[in-house]
């Protein structure tokens, strides 16, 4: 059938040779290598048409030996399956990729834009639409131009379907890594663009052409949250224009997630625990309903509301990186840290009816959290901004450019005054109940 779509298996940013950081635990499952080999035999599974690669395909730190073997494995197993490799080099591996693509014996791997110079190649599956791939290789570790000013429309074939593949910083024009507009990519006549560079997996504009950011397979750090792994990209001719679909395929084995807990008026410490694991598995379960279960979550935590039992929450957090495990079927999370922002649960009105310190504090605390500019008020802030004016005005934060612009905004501060004034009063209150009675 002529019109039927030609399947792409895409990916970018495998930094093969990298293990993924802060697992709590060094297991090869986790390692970029094992995940690669899993995209290899779904693609050959699947029997996709072609496998692109949007660069960084090796890492910096290992620029050939770790990752030559998982490279060759791979694209040999895809060729004896009859499935083209095209791939374009990124700012990390701009110079190692070409000498690996000189070195695998693979005459279907085809590398695109040698020495940032745009090229393209063809891909003829049988039975289906001819797709023509036009890309751009890093050079060198930066490039500051945009490539899209030289991007070669008049070599370009008319017949089918023509898909981008670039290593680029998208909207970013201050970049020294090619950065590129949207509006440029969408005035190219191209179906499809496929961009590497970004870690976080995105279909960043999916009107034609589609722009995406395919992402790392395996994410590397707890910043790369959410699912990771290949997309399935299917681009045929449709009446007098192209029609393009893609798909993520969530295969990577493990996973970063931010949780919030909210621990709000739980007095017990078995609650907090109970609050925190329950959370955790409820993240799990909703990741293995999303696709192939990841077999490790790595969650870095952050508990908030107001609690009695703030303190055991303090110490419970510091305890749990590296030790709280909660398994659900043959899968397994993990907390990578934790913060606990939560607040004492004081009645400060209660408080402030008093002449101690302590009601004195209470009485600050309602004022700022009422509005209120009286003058204690007002003496108070004047001492804040001035201590913060301190910090910021001292000279570490010289070398910084925009050191103004990490002045906390008003309702910042007053979340930050309020949250320490509590912790503040909630210590002077365990102080004083400690000092004994006459």
């Amino acid at each position: 059938m002529a019109d039927a779509p030609c399947r792409i298996l895409c990916t970018g940013d495998l930094h093969l040779g990298r293990y993924p950081s802060r697992t709590q635990s060094r297991d090869r499952t986790w390692a970029v290598d094992h995940v690669w080999e899993d995209t290899v035999s779904y693609a050959v599974q699947q029997a996709v048409d072609v496998v692109v690669l949007t660069g960084d395909v090796v890492d910096e730190q290992n620029k050939r030996y770790e990752a030559l073997g998982p490279i060759q494995r791979g694209l040999r197993r895809l060729e004896e399956a009859g499935i083209p490799v095209v791939a374009v080099a990124g700012n990390h591996d701009f110079d190692a990729l070409p000498r690996l693509a000189e070195m695998v014996e693979a005459e279907h791997f085809h590398l695109l834009g040698r020495g940032g110079e745009w090229s393209t190649t063809t891909v003829t599956p049988e039975g289906r639409s001819p797709v023509q791939f036009v890309g751009w290789s890093f050079r060198k570790a930066h490039a500051q131009d945009s490539p899209v000013e030289s991007f070669p429309e008049e070599h370009l074939r008319d017949d089918g379907p023509t898909v981008g593949v670039l290593h680029a910083d998208l909207n970013a024009p201050e970049s020294v890594y090619a950065p590129v507009s949207l509006d440029a990519l969408r005035q190219c006549p191209v179906s499809a663009w496929l961009l590497g560079h970004i870690h976080a997996p995105s279909l960043r504009d999916d009107r034609s052409p589609p722009v995406l950011y395919p992402g790392s397979l395996q994410p590397l750090d707890p910043s790369e949250t959410g699912p990771h792994g290949p997309w399935r990209v299917e681009v045929a001719p449709d009446g007098d224009g192209t029609a393009t679909q893609a798909t993520q395929l969530p295969r990577a084995t493990l996973r970063y997630e931010h949780l919030n807990v909210s621990v709000d008026a739980i007095k017990e410490e078995g609650a907090v625990e109970a609050a925190v694991t329950d959370a955790m598995r409820d993240r799990l379960r909703t990741a293995c309903e999303e696709g192939p279960t990841p077999q490790r979550l790595v969650c870095r935590l952050t508990l908030t509301g107001r609690t009695s039992a703030h303190r055991a929450v303090c110490d419970l957090a510091e305890t749990w990186p590296g030790k709280l495990e909660v398994p659900v079927a043959e899968s397994t999370a993990v907390v990578e840290a934790a913060t606990a922002r939560t607040r004492p649960a004081l009645d400060l009105e209660r408080i402030a009816e008093g002449t101690d310190p302590p009601a004195v504090l209470a009485q600050l605390l309602l004022a700022v959290r009422d509005g209120e500019e009286d003058e204690h008020a007002q003496d108070a802030w004047a001492a804040i901004k001035e201590a913060c004016s301190a910090v910021q005005n001292s000279p570490a934060y010289d070398p910084l450019p925009d050191a103004d612009a990490l002045s906390p905004d008003q309702e910042t501060l007053a979340d930050m005054v309020q949250r320490q004034g509590l912790l503040l009063l909630d210590e002077l209150r365990s102080q004083t109940d400690a000092v004994p009675h006459e």
